[in-house]
């Protein structure tokens, strides 16, 4: 993963330098428990917004904030856009996820009740990495339900994580870190309440992930312990992505 995860089309146009990730601030990564906040840099199409997230400062954590008086020195954890042709994507500080995989990923939403969200990550390099497409999108690229690295479950009305998966190849390489990292960025985009975090239901591989989080105040203590969600399933007659 590398600055060339970011290929926003302002980035591509240079209408703002202050969006290139070779400028963002020169930090170290911040220790654990350090305000994450979100600043947005700009509307976009559909109610949407140009964000990314800060640690450190005075912003306490999951504040948005629209004009902030100082950003120097503070550590830019992601950024979120659209590219030039108006498909969300999401740039991810390799720093927060070292040996991460580069991957790009598919949006499915759930009418619910509640409503949710999924985010599909793949390796195969078919689109971009970083890209977000949508599931009718996915249909038309040379890419297999099977090839899916992670993925990660969310209600986004509530800003609960609900499940995360990491496929055996892509496991202790920080996969699910970056997926957390890129539905936060997917959420803020989107302008949605809250800032993600995690109830009390975990199965035991979730438990081990959140106890390396570094934002423990988003962890609600455990309360029930579920069974594991890891095991690969691929939809019937379809190659729609499977977020399980």
């Amino acid at each position: 993963m590398n600055a060339g995860w970011y290929n926003s089309s302002v980035a591509q146009t240079g209408e703002s330098s202050s969006l290139d990730p070779s400028r963002r601030a020169e930090a170290d990564v911040p220790s654990k428990g350090a305000p994450a906040w979100y600043e947005r840099l700009g509307d976009l199409p559909g109610g949407r917004f140009r964000v990314r997230c800060l640690i450190g400062g005075d912003h306490p954590d999951g504040t948005v904030v629209a004009n902030p008086r100082s950003t120097a020195g503070l550590f830019e954890l992601w950024r979120a856009d659209l590219d030039a042709e108006g498909r969300p994507t999401i740039w991810v500080n390799p720093m927060a996820v070292p040996g991460a995989p580069e991957l790009w990923f598919v949006a499915l939403r759930e009418a619910g009740p509640p409503p949710a969200m999924s985010l599909v990550g793949f390796e195969v390099p078919a689109v971009p990495a970083g890209t977000v497409v949508s599931d009718a999108a996915f249909f038309s690229l040379p890419v297999r339900n099977v090839d899916q690295a992670a993925a990660i479950r969310w209600w986004p009305d509530e800003a609960v994580v609900d499940q995360v998966y990491v496929g055996d190849a892509y496991r202790r390489r920080h996969a699910a870190t970056l997926m957390i990292y890129a539905a936060s960025a997917f959420h803020q985009l989107h302008g949605w309440p809250n800032r993600l975090h995690s109830d009390g239901r975990r199965t035991a591989m979730g438990q081990q992930l959140v106890a390396g989080l570094r934002h423990p105040a988003r962890i609600a203590p455990l309360e029930h312990l579920m069974a594991p969600m890891d095991d690969h399933r691929e939809p019937r007659g379809s190659r729609r992505p499977s977020a399980d």
